[in-house]
């Protein structure tokens, strides 16, 4: 079972996860920071009204139960093994970036499908192990995540890296590309993933299912501030070039030097990075061999190996890192994520609002 608390950690360790690689609505320029907060804004309409409102009516059950329950065994199957290839799918995307950016930045003569086996095998023993175990180990990790990123920002403060004047003029040009750039793009990555958190919310111990939400919506308020912080960091550090970099903060760090003594931490944050996407991998992962269990009657343990099977070979199959990052910016985000993280759930809530009216009028 997940405490409250270990919910909230989950929630905030998941929605940084990879986020931290990027500069979010980069397309916005030095606006990018406001383009987040239209996209804090936009998914926490989307939480409170769509994903936590369809575990709410059914809290007891995961996203698979609830498709069998409402759809039917056929169609609430298939939906469901959609779902097994999304969870997969994201988790892939996430072993890749782990891996590129470890041959880039730490084991530069290591084989790739080398390293995408270690990442998958750390990975699988975590999920064999059960939400339970995962979610006790985010509540360990978040305080000391969260006081390395507290410590580089300061480093980067001290040093004078930072210079806000970098985020003005503010709109110069109008409110057009900010908002281009929020919707559907920061929706999708990431705070329409906590879809994800359909499989979890089941789980957390607690007689009512309102505390679930508030720790769920207090972690995710926390995350979007945390993000809009770190974007508003990046630009205020790197200016014009935090869009093409290709990990903007660790370029950022890169800038810190203090007589000589303290530079080059890139090693540390490096780390913090790979720690921070390591949990959003693993959930995934995990979502999926839970879904994949549900689905065909096996055990978590069982379904752990053709999910981990399968999500080491789609790790493999982009050509480059900067294949999967253009994959991922220009047909994920634009039109594929949307229709597991809005338009399906929406569609599944209103059904379920229909059928529990008619069951209702008919009592």
């Amino acid at each position: 079972m997940i405490t409250p608390r270990q919910l909230a950690s989950m929630v905030i360790l998941f929605l940084i996860g990879s986020s931290s690689l990027f500069l979010l609505g980069g397309s916005a320029g030095r606006d990018a920071w406001i383009s987040v907060c239209i996209g804090v804004l936009a998914g926490l309409l989307l939480l409170s009204f769509v994903t936590l409102q369809i575990q709410k009516l059914e809290p007891d059950r995961n996203l698979i139960e609830i498709f069998m329950l409402y759809f039917g065994r056929i169609t609430g199957f298939a939906f469901g093994l959609l779902y097994v290839i999304y969870y997969s799918y994201k988790s892939v995307r996430n072993v890749r970036e782990f891996a590129d950016l470890s041959i880039m930045f730490l084991l530069s003569d290591t084989p790739l499908p080398i390293l995408v086996l270690m990442i998958c095998l750390i990975s699988a023993y975590a999920v064999i192990g059960g939400p339970g175990v995962f979610f006790q180990m985010m509540e360990v990790l978040l305080p000391i995540l969260l006081l390395i990123y507290v410590l580089l920002y300061c480093l980067l403060i001290s040093s004078g890296v930072i210079d806000f004047s970098r985020l003005a003029p503010m709109l110069d040009q109008g409110f057009k590309p900010v908002w281009d750039a929020a919707i559907p793009e920061i929706i999708s990555f990431p705070f329409g993933e906590m879809v994800l958190f359909l499989m979890f919310w089941r789980y957390a111990k607690t007689s009512e299912f309102s505390q679930v939400m508030q720790m769920t919506i207090k972690g995710y308020l926390f995350a979007g501030v945390f993000i809009t912080v770190m974007n508003v960091v990046t630009i205020a550090s790197l200016g014009s070039f935090a869009n093409w970099s290709t990990v903007p903060l660790l370029q950022a760090t890169n800038f810190i030097d203090f007589g000589n003594i303290l530079e080059r931490i890139d090693p540390i944050v490096s780390l913090l990075l790979f720690s921070a996407v390591y949990v959003k991998l693993t959930a995934y992962y995990l979502g999926a061999s839970i879904a994949f269990a549900y689905l065909f009657r096996v055990s978590l343990r069982i379904a752990a190996i053709p999910v981990g099977v399968g999500i080491f070979i789609g790790s493999l199959l982009f050509r480059s890192y900067m294949q999967q990052v253009n994959i991922g910016f220009e047909q994920n985000i634009q039109y594929h994520f949307p229709i597991f993280q809005i338009a399906i759930p929406a569609v599944l809530l209103l059904v379920m609002r229909i059928r529990t009216g008619v069951r209702a009028g008919k009592g």
